[in-house]
Parts: structure tokens; C-alpha cells; sequence
């Protein structure tokens, strides 16, 4: 019974976003983000294959780089239905499938974001030799959140009360040189801290 009652709660809560989701479209301004940040330089790339094909309704992708040091590779994408790939569009599961190899993986602080706490996740993948630092969230609507199944039901009473089911996905990649992981942990600690103001008024509010 508390099953039955569950899932039908969850049905009618879909619903009802659908209907409000029609009325309350958002999109990203991706031109807000600023290509000079703080010393970081950027410039636009496009979807590299060996990620496999970009699912998003819109995304940002941008290589940034400070003086000789090794990159960070920004990709931010943003989906009007969140819930649809929340378990599905993660690193853990799409850079396997198109051949990395995940060394470790774990969680990381990432900041805050609209006065909320970032809890991030983080791999270590290897592809022939070519070792990549990944750390990602996603936000549903405004809010930071987990990649747990527990944040979907939380997401469709956010979207029964406001009409939101949209969504995105930070994912920060550096590679990992000579100097160690440590080092490159550091250098996406430090462009994270300097991108975050701009996702902040790219992202739908």
C-alpha cells in the first residue's frame, strides 16, 4: 500500500509539472560568461566524440587556461527536464562507455553556489596513459544537489510548487600532469571559485 500510494503521488506529481512546465520556460545566457576571467583565458570548443553525443537542450563548453599550466575544460548543460537524465548523464557512467577507465572516484567540496553547499562528485580516468581530473554536480532549478534517486522526489515537489523541472550539470576536467593529482585538484579548486559568479547569472534564477 505504501508503495501503490507512493507511486501514485509520484505520477500526479508529474503531471502537474508537466502542465506548469509549459508556462514556466527557462533558458541559460551563456553570453554572460565571460571568455578573460581573472587571468584565466578562454575560447569555445565543440563536444569532443570520445564523451559521446552532447545530450542537452543547451550547454556551454569552454577551455580555459592560466599562462603555461594545463587547462580546465568547462562543460555546463542545461536540460528543461532534469529528472529524465539525472542517473543517466553522469561521468561515471559516460566516460566508461566511450573506453576511460575510472581509477578512483569520490566526493569534493566544491563551494557554494546561491548560498548553497556544493557537494560534488569526483573521478580519476585514464585513457591510454591520458590520466583526466572530473569533478561534476548538478543543480535542479537554483539548488546544488546529489546525484541520489532521493533528489528526484525532492525536484518533483519543487516542480509541483514552482513549475520547475529544468536543470544542469557543472563538469570540470583538467588533466592530471606530471605534478600530480593534488595539483590538479588545486587548479580546479581555483578556477571553480572565479567561474561560479558567472554561472550565476548565466543560470536560470
Amino acid at each position: 500500500m505504501v508503495l501503490i500510494a507512493l507511486f501514485a503521488g509520484t505520477f500526479g506529481a508529474v503531471q502537474v509539472a508537466k502542465r506548469y512546465h509549459h508556462q514556466q520556460k527557462r533558458v541559460p545566457n551563456w553570453d554572460v560568461v565571460h571568455y578573460h576571467i581573472d587571468g584565466w583565458s578562454g575560447f569555445d570548443s565543440r563536444f569532443d566524440p570520445i564523451y559521446g553525443a552532447d545530450p542537452s537542450d543547451a550547454s556551454l563548453l569552454r577551455v580555459y587556461q592560466q599562462a603555461a599550466e594545463p587547462p580546465v575544460i568547462v562543460y555546463v548543460g542545461f536540460f528543461g527536464d532534469l529528472a529524465a537524465i539525472l542517473d543517466v548523464h553522469t561521468p561515471e557512467i559516460c566516460y566508461p562507455s566511450e573506453g576511460w577507465q575510472i581509477l578512483h572516484s569520490g566526493k569534493s567540496t566544491a563551494g557554494s553556489f546561491r548560498g548553497q553547499k556544493i557537494q560534488a562528485r569526483q573521478i580519476l580516468a585514464d585513457k591510454s596513459g591520458n590520466r583526466r581530473l572530473v569533478v561534476w554536480w548538478y543543480n535542479a532549478g537554483s539548488r546544488p544537489i546529489e546525484t541520489r534517486i532521493r533528489y528526484i522526489y525532492a525536484m518533483l515537489a519543487m516542480a509541483t510548487v514552482t513549475g520547475r523541472t529544468d536543470g544542469s550539470i557543472v563538469r570540470l576536467e583538467t588533466p592530471v600532469d606530471a605534478k600530480g593529482e593534488a595539483t590538479a585538484e588545486a587548479r580546479i579548486a581555483e578556477f571553480r571559485r572565479r567561474l561560479l559568479p558567472e554561472l550565476d547569472k548565466a543560470l536560470p534564477q
